[in-house]
């Protein structure tokens, strides 16, 4: 069962800071036009630690990692950011639209135990690679802290967080407006409520919905520090990860992300067509409003498809089951062999353009805004777009319970978690 513990944050000190310009997105998620945005808004902007710049003077002893230590110690020394003096777990609410419909999503941050061995109560549904890891590992090395939380998602049909918690919640830290909605933030630090919400959560299985990588590397880092430490019983601040945990049931949206192929190394319309037609239907669209709202619309089993220099969209209908049981591989699992973007990446992207997860960075990229990724086509800043419609919770929920992995990159959470709301420190403990 997972366990939850309460800690001493660190966090921005409402006096000094103003918190909208302190936080910025996951460092996954900002892109490189938006870097210097996030710069401007603050000297104390979280991206700054998580995301720092890089400069071709850069050295073993002075680097974006060494200058994210030097800020957050910094920061602490200066009184930016402060240290709560009791352990707290926190509790954050965001409120934002999405289409025609506005949500409100609720979430716990807490010290999560990571799972050991084979024991995976928590649980991830996509694949990660070595890169990002080492990339987030020699950081959390340097900082000793845990900066951008991990998005658990668990179940609870009661909503007893909801009923018996948000009830009991004092004055706020914070309630401020961004692009991305409304969002007001608690400290919890009585003993009581912090027992209760470890009592509701002790039962519940967690998937990770984003941050594959920072909890891979939380693990990698713990193992390193039990090495070092000869500390292995389970109960260093090392053995816990920064999460935020939301329900299902309440707030969660999740989008498609769309893959842009921005080099398909010659493959067109004409070699897709041709390779596809015994697995597909293929229905051109003249117009961009129908064809979007056709694939919305019909949901699983259909995917969009737009290529450079040819002024139609074409719908791509799933229609002979027979044909995708000969073209997935003979060990697929059932409940991988009907996931779009499964059939997508297997059976036209790896085969027929050309592009496997060594590829990806160089060939490929993944944007969640359809028009986005359509213009990049029509711009010619791009080959070939593949448009998908998302997965379902419930479809993510029974591949991770399964112990499957779905693609890089399959869904895309939002609103995505803000970096910045609180620090985890690995080098105090959590009691």
């Amino acid at each position: 069962m997972p366990k939850i513990k309460a800690f001493k944050g660190i966090r921005y000190n409402t006096g000094t800071v103003e918190i909208t310009s302190a936080i910025c997105p996951p460092y996954d998620v900002i892109a490189a036009s938006q870097v210097d945005a996030y710069y401007n808004k603050s000297p104390y902007n979280s991206i700054r630690l998580v995301l720092g710049q890089q400069f071709p003077k850069d050295t073993k002893t002075d680097n974006r990692y060494t200058r994210a230590k030097d800020f957050y110690l910094g920061w602490k020394n200066k009184g930016v950011l402060i240290k709560d003096e009791k352990p707290s777990v926190y509790y954050h609410e965001q409120t934002y639209t999405i289409g025609d419909k506005t949500c409100t999503r609720k979430g716990i941050i807490a010290a999560v135990k990571m799972d050991e061995n084979d024991n995976y109560e928590i649980m991830p549904h996509e694949y990660t690679h070595k890169g990002p890891k080492i990339d987030r590992l020699r950081l959390m090395m340097e900082v000793k802290a845990n900066l951008s939380c991990v998005f658990g998602i668990y179940t609870d049909k009661n909503k007893l967080v909801d009923t018996e918690i948000k009830p009991l919640l004092k004055e706020m830290l914070w309630d401020f407006t961004t692009n991305e909605g409304t969002q007001k933030f608690w400290k919890i630090d009585s003993p009581q409520q912090i027992k209760k919400i470890a009592g509701i959560l002790s039962d519940k299985k967690i998937l990770i919905a984003d941050g594959h990588h920072r909890y891979d590397t939380a693990k990698t880092y713990r193992d390193r520090m039990r090495a070092t430490t000869g500390k292995s019983d389970g109960n260093q601040p090392f053995d816990y990860a920064l999460f935020y945990l939301s329900n299902s049931e309440d707030g969660v949206s999740i989008l498609p992300t769309h893959r842009v192929i921005v080099d398909s190394m010659g493959v067109g319309l004409v070699d897709i067509e041709h390779r596809v037609k015994e697995l597909f239907r293929i229905l051109p669209f003249d117009n961009r409003k129908a064809f979007l709202d056709s694939l919305k619309k019909n949901g699983k089993g259909y995917m969009g498809l737009r290529v450079k220099g040819i002024p139609r969209y074409y719908m791509l209908e799933l229609s002979e089951m027979e044909a995708l049981d000969r073209l997935m591989p003979d060990d697929s699992h059932p409940l991988l062999k009907t996931l779009d973007v499964n059939i997508l990446h297997t059976c036209i992207i790896e085969p027929i353009v050309g592009i496997d997860y060594s590829m990806t960075a160089k060939r490929m990229e993944f944007i969640s805004n359809a028009s986005e990724a359509l213009e990049m086509v029509e711009k010619e800043k791009a080959d070939i777009v593949f448009l998908l419609n998302p997965s379902t919770i419930q479809e993510i929920m029974a591949i991770a319970e399964a112990g499957l992995r779905m693609p890089q990159k399959s869904t895309f959470f939002y609103p995505k978690i803000p970096t910045g709301l609180v620090f985890y420190p690995l080098d105090a403990g959590t009691k």
